[in-house]
């Protein structure tokens, strides 16, 4: 009688384990599991969203520091949240604010459209600082002067205007063209490089007896940098001696108006007997460092009515002036692009 009730105890328990789970069951485990997913994820979608709460309250924060208003910075927003990780690049780099601008032309809201002049003005990207390469055709100045090919045809050339939307490029010579046209913009950025783009006339007008064309505005342009390394302008003191083939060695005083680590413009005032080709010596100081006897070429020569300048090709330079000078170039790059964000220039 035990062994018959302990064998049905047994059969009962095996069909319970084996029976499938009940709908209670079912839904008792999912709220389990439901309930753990939001223990493990919430905080992270917690910080997540305070994250992006910081990010927001960061961003409109600065843009009060450069006196955008509401609406200015919510159009900005609105662009800038999707384009980048860190929007507040938007205030720093122009390249970015390229990228957003782009976005709000594409959109096609003419109120928005018109809100761009004043941030832009506001940030201090009307204006780019000359050692800086160019991101879009927005940053050509006005009178820029160059080459236009339409239909294998050169004609010179100049930016006549531009807004946000179009750059306007009047012809200083005749040439059939109209709505459609391909056409490739040639010119040279002095102290830079060469730079090419390519656009499609949107429009065709005459304005003061020129015909004048416009085109939207491409952030694609292709630069040819003129120099290997950057020549920063400056105002040195300098003395120099020229030396002779002959041995005769001749001195004079003058000034570098502008260095790089491959070379110097030296100008001088008077007559000093010196050609292309001569070997030059070169004493000046460079913040606190003094250049004593630096060895350079002489590589061309311009003679102007009351002074002459020479272009150097340093030749024994050391690593220890190199560095002299790659420091100072970088410095007064950074003193000149905070003074152009405060609008000292």
């Amino acid at each position: 009688m035990e062994a018959q009730t302990g064998f049905e105890t047994f059969i009962e328990a095996t069909r319970y384990l084996f029976r499938g789970p009940s709908p209670q069951e079912i839904l008792l485990l999912l709220i389990v599991l439901g309930s753990l997913v939001l223990i493990v994820t919430l905080p992270f979608f917690y910080s997540r969203l305070k994250e992006k709460q910081r990010i927001r309250e960061n961003f409109f924060r600065r843009a009060k520091e450069f006196d955008l208003t509401e609406e200015e910075a919510n159009v900005l927003w609105r662009y800038v949240k999707d384009t980048v990780l860190n929007p507040n690049l938007v205030f720093e780099n122009k390249a970015v604010f390229e990228k957003v601008v782009d976005k709000i032309v594409e959109n096609g809201n003419p109120r928005e459209i018109k809100l761009i002049s004043s941030i832009r003005m506001k940030l201090r990207f009307s204006s780019l600082p000359w050692f800086i390469p160019l991101t879009s055709t927005r940053d050509v100045e006005v009178y820029q002067t160059g080459i236009l090919v339409v239909e294998n045809r050169k004609v010179d050339a100049y930016v006549y205007d531009k807004d946000e939307e179009f750059l306007y490029i009047a012809l200083l010579e005749p040439v059939v063209i109209k709505v459609g046209d391909r056409i490739s913009f040639f010119f040279l950025r002095e102290n830079d490089a060469r730079y090419t783009f390519e656009a499609t006339v949107e429009k065709v007008f005459s304005e003061g007896g020129r015909t004048v064309i416009a085109v939207r505005h491409a952030s694609e342009l292709k630069r040819i940098q003129l120099r290997e390394s950057v020549r920063w302008k400056v105002k040195i003191p300098a003395e120099f001696t020229i030396l002779r083939e002959s041995g005769e060695e001749v001195s004079a005083e003058g000034q570098l108006e502008d260095i790089s680590v491959k070379g110097a413009r030296v100008c001088f005032e008077g007559k000093v007997d010196v050609k292309e080709g001569d070997r030059i010596l070169l004493d000046f100081t460079l913040r606190d460092y003094t250049f004593k006897n630096l060895l350079g070429t002489i590589v061309h020569k311009i003679v102007y009515e009351k002074r002459t300048c020479l272009g150097v090709k340093f030749e024994e330079l050391s690593r220890k002036e190199e560095k002299v000078i790659e420091q100072f170039i970088l410095e007064e790059q950074r003193k000149l692009l905070k003074a152009y964000k405060e609008g000292e220039v």
